[in-house]
């Protein structure tokens, strides 16, 4: 009974249940597509210069249903339905006397072989492949009369798929990379250059039905889901340091520089009375303005008349990120991916409990596994 379940379970639909809004964009594109290819043949009819062919409709199922498929790009799109109904012309003309079912099988066999030498797989092109041997009577004796409608109107539902997902703000077509741009975001994430992503298609038999890019957004996706469930448990208040080293905002910046000079640290946290975080003093910025302070002549400093003793607030600026100590662990992890960033302040409401820095995250890393 479970090996039956299990047979009848792996016919079943694989895909995910579409949302609303994704099965209007695809549905309402494909009719479009096709009724601008109608639309063409229409302006043709009274010369008779083009018709429809039922494999374009599914070449739109590919453009505006998937369109980050590698078998739904312009190139396989178009050569595909091309080349495979030049192929099927071919071969009627050179055995026009073959019996069925062989021209049949052949003209579809070799339009899949002739799609994968011109790097232009795709599925209708076997259709279109059929469709001419089926209908020899009337397609044959178009001749390149048939071929350039199948080009012409492929070119113009492709056409059609690049404007409408502009216009609705999806990627078509997939944007090829020159080698100096070979790595994405995603792969920079992982690590991996978009020719590894590729060997790993490769591999596992998909790289017709997915990109580098994509499997490059899938893995860091997969990757990032998967830390933040493992530290799920985990919140910013139990691997923060709470020893903290703080400076006030009236305190005299010479008096902090003193502070940087004893603390090997890049940034202090500003508090107020309360424990309130105000913001952050940063080491680059206090060196900077001693340094333009003894810029200054011996002469214009005895000159000067006193002034008061700068503080904290003139320097200090507002932290870049905060958390809360509740805030789970692997919500930050993204965040200092991104940011270069010393520390990360945790607060309690507004107090200031600690500080997460980089060492205590991989702290945590290391006492997880």
């Amino acid at each position: 009974m479970q090996s039956l379940t299990r047979i009848l379970g792996s016919w079943g639909p694989l895909a995910q249940r579409p949302s609303g809004s994704e099965l209007l964009h695809s549905s309402l594109g494909a009719a479009l597509g096709l009724a601008l290819s109608g639309l063409l043949v229409w302006i043709g009819a009274a010369h008779g210069l083009l018709f429809l062919f039922a494999p374009l409709g599914a070449s739109a199922v590919l453009v505006f249903a998937v369109p980050n498929s590698p078998l739904a790009q312009p190139w396989p799109a178009i050569m595909g339905n091309t080349l495979s109904a030049l192929w099927a012309l071919l071969l009627l003309a050179a055995l026009p006397h073959l019996p069925s079912p062989w021209p049949e099988a052949i003209a579809v066999g070799g339009a899949i072989a002739v799609m994968l030498m011109c790097r232009a797989l795709h599925p209708p092109g076997g259709a279109m492949a059929l469709l001419v041997v089926l209908a020899a009577a009337k397609l044959v004796p178009l001749g390149w009369h048939l071929i350039a409608t199948v080009f012409l109107l492929t070119l113009a539902l492709v056409l059609a798929g690049v404007f409408y997902h502009r216009a609705t703000r999806r990627i078509y077509p997939l944007r090829h990379k020159p080698p100096a741009q070979a790595r994405t975001p995603a792969a920079d994430r992982l690590a991996l250059s978009n020719d590894e992503l590729a060997a790993l298609l490769t591999r596992f038999d998909q790289s017709y039905n997915l990109s580098p890019d994509d499997l490059g957004e899938l893995l860091a996706a997969a990757e990032e889901q998967a830390i933040q469930r493992r530290f799920a448990a985990v919140t910013c208040g139990e691997v923060m340091s709470a020893k903290l080293l703080t400076v006030a905002p009236t305190d005299s910046l010479e008096t902090v520089a003193d502070l940087f000079h004893r603390h090997l640290v890049k940034s202090l946290p500003v508090v107020g009375a309360q424990g309130e975080l105000l913001g952050l003093l940063l080491r680059s910025d206090l060196f900077d303005w001693l340094w333009e302070g003894h810029r200054r002549s011996r002469w214009r400093q005895l000159l000067q008349p006193r002034t008061p003793a700068a503080t904290v607030r003139k320097l200090m600026r507002a932290p870049e990120i905060c958390v809360q100590e509740a805030t789970p662990l692997g919500e930050l992890l993204g965040t200092l991916a991104q940011h270069t960033v010393a520390f990360i302040p945790v607060l309690r409401g507004h107090q200031l409990a600690g500080l997460i820095t980089r060492s205590d995250v991989i702290r945590a890393l290391l006492q997880l596994r």
